[in-house]
């Protein structure tokens, strides 16, 4: 019985050094391991079987514990290094902090390009009290726009409708999106916009613009190419999130699309 007892301590230490050393060499976590827990298996192996083999086991068992808490020190080290780099635990930090804690923060790191020494909260709200007062760029467009109505007749001002009824060209927009998106679901946007004329180029846009807004198609952006994607709906979908895209049309480099595309 007490051979067996001894057998099953032996295979109990030789499996916490197998652990120690995997994590060693493989780099993985090293709290992971509950070094408390191994430390008192240790303290029991050695109260109960005191024969020198068991006795040079359990310090090499020791050492390699040993080891294990360097390492967590390390790991420790490098973490706290890093918190300035890695982003996620930034945005942790910041998504935990109090509003107080974030307003000191700014405080402390912000650094004005205008005369850090001289600016008082007396002037920030005094620029601020000024950017308020500032008209917009254009009092036409003062009043946001919120029905088709309404912009159909700004359009028709700028001389670039047609005497059709929006709606049904929304329609038509959307099934030409449909058709020419095909099993790939999406087509590039200046395919579908670019025509012969400037005018009409700029029509099409504006018609393609209420089938995004309907929630009948989504417009995205490549940032590292630049690429403009159309990807049409069947049906209309409710927008959880309203951003807003501006396209720049040239005269000059519509008519260089339209013809690209014939």
């Amino acid at each position: 019985m007490s051979h067996e007892r001894k057998m099953m301590s032996r295979e109990e230490l030789e499996k916490i050094i197998a652990l120690c050393e995997s994590i060693e060499k493989r780099g993985l976590d090293p709290f992971s391991v509950n070094v408390k827990e191994l430390l008192t298996k240790l303290r029991r192996i050695l109260e109960e079987q005191k024969d020198l083999d068991t006795i040079i086991l359990d310090a090499e068992t020791l050492y390699k514990i040993a080891v294990l808490i360097s390492l967590q020190q390390k790991w420790l080290k490098e973490r706290a290094s890093s918190l300035f780099i890695d982003s996620q635990l930034v945005s942790l930090k910041i998504a935990s902090a109090e509003p107080k804690q974030l307003a000191i923060a700014l405080a402390r790191s912000w650094r004005p390009i205008v005369r850090a020494e001289q600016l008082t909260p007396y002037r920030l709200r005094q620029g601020m009290e000024y950017f308020l007062m500032l008209p917009p760029r254009d009092r036409a467009y003062e009043k946001l726009l919120t029905t088709q109505e309404d912009a159909l007749r700004i359009v028709k001002e700028a001389g670039y409708t047609k005497d059709i009824a929006l709606e049904e060209e929304v329609k038509k927009m959307h099934e030409r999106c449909i058709t020419a998106a095909g099993s790939g679901g999406e087509l590039d946007y200046w395919s579908i916009v670019s025509a012969d004329t400037f005018e009409e180029t700029v029509w099409r846009a504006y018609v393609l613009s209420f089938v995004v807004s309907e929630g009948l198609a989504e417009i995205k952006k490549n940032p590292l190419t630049g690429e403009v994607k159309v990807v049409p709906y069947p049906s209309k979908r409710k927008r959880e999130k309203i951003t807003t895209f501006v396209v720049s049309l040239k005269s000059g480099e519509v008519s260089d699309l339209g013809r690209e595309e014939k």
